[in-house]
């Protein structure tokens, strides 16, 4: 969401919470929530891609496997309906299901003192990590640093119960100091020999009216604080995607929402682009090597065309500029955070827009077909 101009922003984050207020309307389960009978709220949205009726009612969602001995999944959103982080709790096993019940806030005192007095939660990171025999759950989000115009910095917080108490740290962990740049939408993976990795939108590298993408090594502390633990190196700019470019009005190119994934021997880099609010926001993929910090990744399957898009009946981006859909083929897919379930394979969820106004967010088993720079990917419910 980095821009040069604020009135330029074009991503949409009042409108986003404003139009989320749908979901107060949904009921707030208690935190126990059972497993879907024979995993039925899956089978529903399977059955029926276009109904949104199974999918979670809040944007910006990253889901996790839960350490509780419950064998389910916890979904992250970004703040909607009155609370700052809700979260939903779904699936069983290696499946990793869906729910439209928001169980609760998983952090309602919001982001720490760095934050701004009511600022929103945007883009939540969750990542799991255990050190010196203490399992831990860590969010990190996206917020408006007190004090400092409206600029978008990346905290994090922590806590032994995924539902809540968690602690947010004192100072943000990435944050631009370069004129109205903005640092947002962290998400964190863990790669070979175990190294813990953070992709996110850096403003502080982008140059001229382009954004880029940032990854950087982090260092996890017996505390439960997180430190820097490489420097951040640039991985993925905007300015040569056509599809990202596509009916812009001459501002700031966006590509945002990194996520990576280590994968038969090669990292590719998911991550949106285009403007938020419209039909053209779009999901592509690049293929970045053996190693994730080694310059520029290639896009796939070229600068030209988006991996997953919508196809219309409504605006939409030519066929020339989009590769392959998404199940329910739902308007603007993007924030596509990829992992990996209990028997290692991988899934993702992205969030769209909603029929009923606002974003809402789904999740599919990514089916991965290839390798290297070849590879191919679909999504499938």
């Amino acid at each position: 969401m980095t821009r040069l101009d604020r009135t330029t922003e074009r991503h949409g984050w009042v409108a986003l919470l404003a139009a989320s207020v749908v979901a107060a309307l949904l009921p707030t389960a208690a935190v126990a929530v059972a497993p879907p009978a024979a995993g039925a709220a899956w089978q529903a949205a399977a059955a029926a891609p276009a109904d949104e009726a199974q999918d979670f009612p809040f944007p910006g969602a990253d889901t996790i496997a839960l350490h509780n001995g419950s064998d389910q999944y916890v979904t992250y959103g970004a703040s909607a309906g009155g609370r700052k982080v809700p979260y939903a709790v779904s699936g069983s096993g290696d499946v990793v299901g869906t729910s439209p019940v928001v169980a609760g806030d998983a952090l309602p005192g919001g982001g720490g003192a760095w934050v701004a007095d009511g600022a929103g939660i945007w883009t939540p990171g969750a990542f799991y990590h255990v050190k010196d025999g203490v399992g831990r759950y860590y969010l990190f989000y996206t917020a408006i640093h007190r004090n400092d115009g409206d600029r978008r910095c990346i905290g994090v917080a922590s806590s032994t119960n995924p539902f809540g108490g968690f602690r947010a740290e004192a100072q943000p962990i990435v944050c631009p100091d370069k004129g109205d740049r903005w640092a947002l939408d962290a998400d964190v993976t863990t790669g070979p020999e175990g190294a813990i990795w953070m992709t996110w939108r850096d403003g502080q590298r982008a140059e001229g009216p382009e954004s880029a993408l940032s990854v950087m090594m982090l260092k996890f502390n017996a505390d439960g604080t997180v430190d820097r633990n490489s420097d951040p190196v640039v991985i993925m700019r905007s300015d040569a995607l056509a599809w990202a470019h596509h009916q812009q009005d001459g501002g700031v190119t966006v590509i945002e929402n990194p996520s990576a994934l280590f994968h038969n021997g090669s990292w590719y880099l998911f991550y949106s682009g285009n403007s938020w609010p419209t039909n053209y926001y779009a999901t592509g993929i690049a293929h970045c090597g053996a190693k994730i910090d080694d310059g520029l990744c290639s896009q796939l399957p070229g600068p030209n065309r988006a991996w997953f898009s919508y196809s219309g009946p409504q605006t939409h981006l030519p066929d020339s500029l989009r590769l392959y859909g998404l199940p329910g083929n739902k308007r603007g897919p993007g924030a596509l955070d990829v992992y990996r379930a209990r028997d290692g394979k991988p899934w993702v969820t992205w969030n769209y827009l909603s029929d009923g106004g606002g974003r809402k967010s789904r999740v599919g088993r990514l089916v991965i077909t290839g390798s290297g720079a070849n590879a191919d990917f679909r999504v499938t419910l």
